[in-house]
């Protein structure tokens, strides 16, 4: 999946953002910032899959999600154009 795609569905800008202010977070924090469960799960998904974020299943079954080196310099570039953004409105 090209990475443009990845970073452009619903929700993964606000989930790489989330997770570049915090070291890694559960799934349960993380749907709970968003406000909107399915939205995070399907973000969550599809930033895993572009190699940006990885997901460690603990033992008692929660899951934790951190950036990859990948995932921190993309959420350098969002956070950026959101500033940009910002700027013009």
């Amino acid at each position: 999946m090209k990475l443009s795609k990845a970073i452009a569905k619903a929700g993964c800008d606000e989930v790489l953002l989330t997770l570049s202010e915090n070291e890694e977070l559960n799934f349960g924090a993380i749907a709970k910032l968003m406000k909107h469960r399915p939205t995070a799960t399907r973000a969550l998904k599809e930033l895993t899959k572009a190699g940006l974020l990885e997901r460690e299943v603990l033992e008692d079954r929660s899951v934790r999600y951190r950036l990859t080196e990948k995932g921190k310099a993309v959420s350098k570039i969002v956070k950026d154009l959101k500033e940009i953004e910002a700027d013009f409105e």
